[in-house]
């Protein structure tokens, strides 16, 4: 069953990784000349079991991530895999950010760190408010917050090795990604989960499918494009109120 499953989620970051080819957006990373150890430290340390605990390395690179948003299917939040700390030399921003010469302990942190992003926002919290993000200041609400819990991640881990090769090979970071076609949970028709999750009205159709406003659609629709820089927010901002997973 979960071979069946993995597959069609694989075709899918696939997919994602030839869209960032050609996206503006996303430009070609600038680090596809990694050398042999640091990639070797980076799939060694995709495929063993998580740290249990959140460290000062981790923070602080979790502190500088660069969220950006995945183009398949209606969207979703990501960790930047060309820039996951933003523009520059990924491999020398990760070094300053844990004040340390080896390479590969960057890497090997910085691979933490972002398969730690989903477990961060459970596990950290932040008040809502005005907060600078960019040009202008973002409005956080609990809503936000709310929806950030809810979401469902797509972690490379579940995906394989494959899937990591398949991103260093073309010079991106192997970093995790909301589901774009399921953002929060188990339906394609996402905003009815975002209304369950928030306790807006959901209404059960004659037919037995789950069902809301269109008013309220386009509501949700707006509110889940803003979870991007919500979490870009969230991760800059927010306090740990434990460092456990």
């Amino acid at each position: 069953m979960m071979s069946r499953l993995i597959q069609p989620m694989r075709r899918q970051l696939l997919r994602l990784a030839g869209t960032l080819l050609c996206s503006p957006m996303l430009a070609r990373a600038a680090d596809d000349g990694l050398p042999v150890a640091v990639r070797q430290r980076i799939l060694s340390t995709l495929d063993s079991p998580l740290p249990k605990v959140l460290n000062v390395h981790h923070l602080a690179l979790i502190r500088r991530f660069n969220i950006g948003w995945s183009p398949v299917e209606s969207g979703a939040p990501m960790l930047n895999p060309a820039y996951p700390l933003g523009k520059g030399d990924t491999l020398a921003l990760a070094m300053q950010a844990i004040a340390s010469k080896d390479a590969a302990l960057a890497a090997q942190r910085l691979m933490e760190a972002s398969q730690m992003l989903p477990h961060f926002v459970h596990m950290a919290d932040l008040k809502p408010g005005s907060y600078a993000n960019g040009k202008a200041p973002f409005v956080l609400t609990g809503q936000h917050v709310t929806l950030l819990r809810q979401q469902s991640w797509m972690s490379l881990e579940m995906l394989g090795m494959g899937a990591a090769e398949d991103y260093l090979a073309e010079g991106y970071w192997p970093t995790p990604s909301v589901d774009g076609k399921r953002p929060y949970g188990d339906f394609t028709n996402y905003p009815v989960e975002m209304a369950q999750a928030l306790g807006l009205p959901v209404r059960q159709q004659a037919d037995g499918n789950l069902a809301i406003t269109p008013a309220l659609r386009t509501e949700l629709k707006v509110l889940h494009q803003q979870t991007m820089p919500a979490l870009q927010v969230f991760v800059r901002q927010a306090g740990l109120r434990r460092n456990t997973l």
